[in-house]
């Protein structure tokens, strides 16, 4: 038998992040959420880590998994603790490159959250992780700032520092430009020249 774990959400900007352990001969899929708040304190990644951690202790009990069962890893960082579990416990892992079905299925499920629960349109995110998926939900965040920033994972150190003003900034300009726009529309003029006609 052997088991395949994969992650997806932990370096996404909003969000839960998603755990994945498949495993292939029977087919028995099993789906676990690191939850958003984890990821909006400060201390993150030791909170995340832990987490994991623990989700790994479950879920090998959920699956009954034998010390003995190959286990193939992704070699994210968030799995630096479970690591440490899998070789205190001497289970027989291997860190290794996540490809094809687990894969797909584990970016689909933190998709089918993010469109699910902030209705993020399904158009604007793409299945592989990486700088566009990032940015398209960095656009999506700016567009309607004071409400979005909510489900952002305001834990990361660079929103802090740097996305969070730029956001802001963006959803400032974008305002900015849209009432100029609308004191600009002829139509609104016209119907201002009708009514001070009238008075």
């Amino acid at each position: 038998m052997t088991i395949e774990i994969d992650d997806s959400g932990t370096g996404d900007l909003i969000g839960s992040a998603f755990i994945l352990f498949w495993r292939r001969e029977t087919n028995i899929l099993i789906k676990k959420e690191v939850p958003l708040k984890l990821y909006q304190s400060p201390d993150f990644n030791n909170l995340t880590k832990e987490y994991i951690k623990n989700l790994f202790i479950e879920t090998f009990k959920e699956m009954d998994i034998p010390k003995t069962e190959d286990i193939y890893l992704c070699t994210g960082n968030c799995f630096d603790l479970a690591r440490i579990f899998l070789k205190e416990e001497e289970y027989n892992y291997h860190d290794a490159k996540i490809e094809g079905y687990l894969q797909d299925c584990v970016e689909q499920t933190y998709l089918d959250h993010i469109i699910e629960e902030y209705d993020v349109p399904a158009h604007r995110v793409s299945l592989e992780s990486g700088a566009k998926r990032f940015f398209s939900l960095f656009h999506w965040v700016y567009q309607d700032f004071p409400r979005r920033k909510a489900f952002v994972k305001s834990g990361f150190p660079k929103w802090k520092s740097k996305w969070e003003i730029e956001a802001k900034n963006k959803w400032m300009l974008e305002m900015v430009s849209n009432e100029e726009k609308r004191l600009s529309d002829p139509k609104r003029n016209s119907y201002r020249k009708k009514w001070s006609h009238r008075r």
